[in-house]
């Protein structure tokens, strides 16, 4: 009679079970996916040594999980270039820039063919520290660009590069340009080039119009630049005032007599001999001189002529004349009346 009773306990026992199961392996498989989906979330935002960490848990459960496995290899290559892009990242920061460079290189050339999601966060990244290496590049080289031209040139190469780092370039490249525009402004100044000064600082402003010192030094030399052609206005003025001088002098009385000596010989003429000198600024020649004769109450006895040797005498220097002044029978006196002369 109760024979059916074992069976069906049996079976329930077995139908009990299999629902335990069931359930148990429901829930592995809900856990499985959410570790699974939590891995998915971390890794597309980038956070790939935790997505890594997800997955395994998640594979512990199901190791034999197809997806899990491809999902945790792919995600596995993204967290090991993404710890090269790290260690590639604090080389820059020491200055490594060959290595840091070369690594990056390699993790960009890895990418390049890869076309999953996952990869989108890392490439972000990697866009981001290839940026950081453009700009250690370009302030490594600052130090030994020392011309306006070519830090000019090495700004419009970096112009397209965007972020904080990238501006920060650009502000000391065009704080060194306008250093150097003011010192080759300076060095022409002092020489006097005014308008070589002018371009000097303008190239400056071109690149660092915002720039006070320039500006300022623009100033100063427009202003001494004025100063000094109003000087030089004057100085012109009186140097043509100087050279009318000299020039009326040099007609007008190039000629000074330094002395005269007169005797009287033993026939009763007048032995005439004296000294002149040029105090003209050019050299003269052919210098003829009129002398008159008095005696010694004044009287004007006569006139003669006397020329001066040397025939050309330079500014400064001095000539000699001689003259016969024949039948006076006392002594007498000479003076020069006139002096004719050529300048050269």
């Amino acid at each position: 009679m109760f024979a059916w009773i074992i069976p069906m306990l049996l079976l329930g026992v077995i139908l009990a079970g299999l629902s335990l199961i069931y359930k148990y392996e429901l829930q592995v498989n809900h856990e499985v996916s959410a570790l699974h989906k939590q891995a998915q979330t971390e890794a597309l935002e980038g956070h790939y040594t935790k997505a890594v960490a997800l997955l395994n848990s998640a594979a512990a459960k199901r190791p034999n999980y197809q997806a899990l496995a491809l999902d945790r290899a792919v995600t596995s290559e993204a967290a090991e270039w993404q710890n090269q892009l790290h260690s590639a990242a604090e080389g820059l920061k020491k200055q490594q820039i060959q290595s840091s460079e070369t690594s990056i290189h390699a993790i960009a050339k890895a990418l390049a063919n890869r076309s999953e999601p996952v990869f989108a966060a890392l490439r972000k990244e990697l866009s981001a520290k290839q940026l950081t290496l453009a700009v250690m590049k370009v302030k490594s080289e600052l130090d030994k660009l020392n011309t306006v031209d070519a830090l000019a040139s090495k700004l419009n190469s970096v112009e397209a590069l965007k972020g904080n780092e990238a501006e920060a370039v650009k502000q000391q490249i065009i704080s060194k340009l306008a250093g150097l525009s003011y010192t080759a402004a300076e060095k022409l100044l002092k020489k006097k080039d005014f308008a070589g000064a002018l371009k000097a600082v303008d190239k400056g402003l071109a690149y660092a119009p915002e720039n006070e010192q320039l500006s300022t030094y623009r100033k100063r030399i427009q202003s001494e630049k004025l100063a000094f052609e109003q000087a030089e206005h004057k100085r012109i003025e009186l140097a043509a005032q100087q050279a009318a001088k000299e020039d009326l002098n040099n007609r007008t009385a190039a000629v000074e007599v330094k002395g005269i000596n007169v005797t009287l010989d033993e026939y009763g003429d007048l032995q005439i001999s004296g000294t002149i000198s040029n105090k003209a600024t050019r050299t003269i020649y052919s210098i003829d001189l009129s002398l008159g004769i008095y005696n010694e109450s004044g009287a004007y006895l006569g006139q003669t002529e006397a020329s001066v040797d040397p025939y050309r005498i330079a500014p400064g220097e001095s000539g000699e004349f001689t003259a016969t002044y024949y039948g006076v029978y006392e002594q007498a006196q000479v003076s020069v009346v006139n002096a004719t002369w050529y300048l050269e």
